[in-house]
């Protein structure tokens, strides 16, 4: 990776950046394994993955309360206060643009011959967020609902907090975690443990009040990092924590993402894992040939954003014109093709967006970069 012109930008954490690595070929893995389902006869191995892949969602939602908490809490830090402003000028210009470009493309295509032209209730869920609570033109566009949705309230809520008692402003997350994480339980619970077997994400799954706390979980840990690093410490080196993420593993391979336990407890099982894996990402180095795997897979990371955007675009609209015929060669086509494919989106569309954002905007963290850095400062996960 290129130098950075400015040294002041934070240094990318590589472990974090392989962990988005997993999650998205996780994500991919799975839709992969839908497509082939849905074209092809499928068989155990992309059944497997395509029942635990989805999970990568849950990772991402960590990784996500996780880093951009650190942004907001660096702000304070520096400045005794949280640019609000600058701050959704930043994400939006993050977010935005290679959403808008894909919905584009999209309505570009179905304007053509033998096509269909979208609902218009469900462009209008894309273009205003809210893909989480009604159908939209693309499924997997739920998750930026709920993460720019967390990103709407988050500073909200820090704020608050710093105006309540500047003293110790943050000191109240761990409740405020507390009843969020109590609050979701309890609505996935209603909502969903009469629904066994029955594929209604949009009730069980998608809402934005049924997987905040997977979110509030990231801001919980780097709140533990920032203020009470002894903690923090204690959690990473927990002996435990490998068997939470064995259990959470059992419970993948145990239950759909349609059966109530899942889509139920499942969820808190499966953040909680999420937590510790980001907890040990950040403050264990590891081996040297985990490093290099890390390397290797942060190469993924770091274009995870686009890579999830588009990656249903490449196996929809694009993938059929090859008429392939095999039925491996076609699932690992629909990973690897959008693989290269975001890559390039992200290179032609987020990426120098970012950087006009870096220029124009710089956060308020830094000053004011001399030149565009080769790549993106670390931020958030499917959406960075």
């Amino acid at each position: 990776m290129a130098t950075r012109a400015n040294n002041s930008l934070p240094r990318r954490n590589t472990n974090l950046d392989a962990l988005r690595g997993i999650a998205i070929l996780m994500v991919l893995a799975h839709h992969a394994g839908r497509a082939i389902t849905i074209a092809h006869a499928s068989n155990a191995f992309t059944r497997y993955f395509e029942r635990i892949g989805w999970a990568g969602v849950d990772l991402f939602f960590v990784i996500s309360g996780y880093l951009i908490s650190g942004l907001l809490f660096s702000d304070y830090h520096k400045h005794g206060s949280i640019g609000l402003s600058r701050f959704y000028i930043r994400r939006a210009l993050k977010i935005w643009p290679s959403l808008y470009a894909l919905i584009a493309v999209t309505v570009l295509i179905d304007l053509l011959p033998g096509h269909v032209f979208p609902k218009i209730s469900h462009l209008l869920a894309e273009l205003f967020f809210v893909q989480d609570y009604f159908q939209s033109i693309w499924g997997l566009t739920w998750s930026l609902a709920v993460e720019e949705h967390f990103y709407l309230g988050l500073p909200l809520l820090l704020i608050f907090l710093i105006r309540r008692d500047p003293e110790k402003p943050f000191a109240a997350l761990p409740r405020v975690f507390a009843a969020i994480a109590v609050f979701s339980l309890v609505c996935r619970f209603y909502v969903g443990w009469n629904l066994d077997g029955v594929f209604a994400p949009l009730t069980y799954m998608f809402p934005t009040h049924l997987r905040m706390d997977g979110l509030m979980y990231g801001v919980l840990l780097r709140y533990f990092k920032e203020f009470r690093p002894t903690l923090f410490q204690r959690m990473v080196s927990w002996r435990g924590a490998w068997a939470a993420v064995a259990a959470a593993l059992v419970v993948l391979s145990a239950f759909t993402n349609e059966s109530r336990q899942m889509h139920t407890w499942g969820f808190t099982v499966l953040y909680i894992a999420s937590g510790f894996l980001v907890a040990k990402a950040v403050a264990v180095r590891g081996p040297k040939p985990v490093r290099a795997m890390s390397s290797l897979l942060a190469r993924f990371g770091i274009y995870s954003y686009s890579i999830y955007l588009w990656q249903m675009f490449f196996v929809w609209i694009i993938l059929p014109h090859f008429h392939i015929t095999s039925h491996v060669f076609f699932y690992w086509c629909s990973i690897a093709g959008p693989i290269l494919f975001g890559i390039l989106m992200a290179k032609i569309i987020e990426f120098p967006v970012l950087h006009f954002r870096d220029r124009v905007f710089p956060a308020l963290t830094e000053k004011k970069p001399a030149a565009a850095p080769a790549e993106p400062a670390l931020e958030s996960v499917a959406t960075s």
